[in-house]
């Protein structure tokens, strides 16, 4: 005979078959089965090109959340993966979702905190932010991102269709120049430094920017005729930058716009070329190239 401990076992193990069968997907009946499908990511440049197999994007991450914006899954891909277009299985357990949240990261590394796979419960904990050391921010990644939100379909035993998860730049490139600086300063040796001022630091889960205002002090070194360069790096963008030059410490000069009166303007996606010229009477000019193209100037 059974004692009072077997009889309620039995009872968990028979409720627990029963619950099992009842929150399945019978083969005869498939209607309420949500339908697996795949997803593929695919990068944009500035121009809406494909540029996925260009290895500009080395690496990705993709998260899809529930309806209610909890995280259902994160997917890695590296640069390989990425470039040949790896379809990722998103396979739904019963009963499933309304539909589903992508979001996809390109380029997150060492330039940038950002959230990982592990602390992400939910859509709120998504974020990327630029590092910060010595009191500046550091120059950015090529960073990329992208969302697309995918209705679950239902019924039928095959595999939806595919869908795709676009991400396009979410960063702008600054080089500078300050032609003839060292002459103009006296042909004095010294620490000459840029600092761009200012961006905001933080990239929201919608992909809004948001945080505190960050300054830059990228790299630059003066050559043998005393220009003073900056080449290329990547900001998050923002309205304007300022420019400030300063030798050992102390501010001697100030770019806040060019020539024309412009104000200096980057733009996603592509270079904000930054030349200010200290021969005679200084003139500014700044000049929006492609993506990663320094603009030639022609010293006369």
């Amino acid at each position: 005979m059974m004692n009072n401990n077997s009889k309620f076992s039995l009872m968990v193990v028979i409720i627990l078959m029963i619950t099992g069968l009842l929150s399945s997907c019978f083969k005869e009946d498939l209607s309420d089965c949500p339908r697996p499908f795949q997803v593929t990511i695919k990068a944009l440049d500035i121009d809406l090109n494909d540029i996925t197999e260009s290895g500009e994007v080395y690496n990705a991450i993709l998260f899809a959340f529930d309806e209610d914006q909890n995280l259902v899954g994160a997917f890695e891909l590296n640069e390989d993966q990425v470039k040949s277009r790896k379809p990722i299985d998103i396979v739904i357990d019963y009963p499933g979702f309304t539909a589903l949240t992508f979001i996809a990261w390109g380029n997150v590394d060492s330039n940038l905190e950002y959230s990982q796979i592990s602390s992400v419960k939910k859509l709120v904990d998504l974020y990327v932010k630029l590092s910060v050391k010595d009191g500046f921010a550091q120059p950015a990644s090529d960073f990329f991102r992208g969302n697309l939100i995918v209705p679950v379909e239902y019924g039928g035993s095959g595999w939806d269709q595919s869908h795709v998860v676009e991400i396009k730049r979410m960063t702008s490139g600054v080089t500078i120049t300050a032609i003839n600086l060292k002459e103009w300063n006296g042909n004095k040796d010294g620490n000459y430094t840029y600092v761009v001022r200012s961006s905001m630091n933080t990239y929201d889960p919608d992909g809004n920017l948001v945080g505190e205002s960050v300054n830059y002090s990228p790299r630059a070194a003066l050559n043998q005729n005393g220009d003073f360069s900056a080449p290329i790096f990547y900001t998050f963008p923002t309205e304007y930058f300022v420019v400030d030059i300063y030798y050992n410490g102390e501010l001697i000069h100030t770019a806040e716009r060019n020539s024309d009166g412009n104000l200096l303007v980057p733009e996603v996606g592509k270079t904000l070329n930054i030349i200010i010229d200290f021969r005679a009477e200084i003139s500014i000019k700044s000049v929006i190239t492609p993506w990663n193209v320094v603009y030639q100037y022609v010293e006369f």
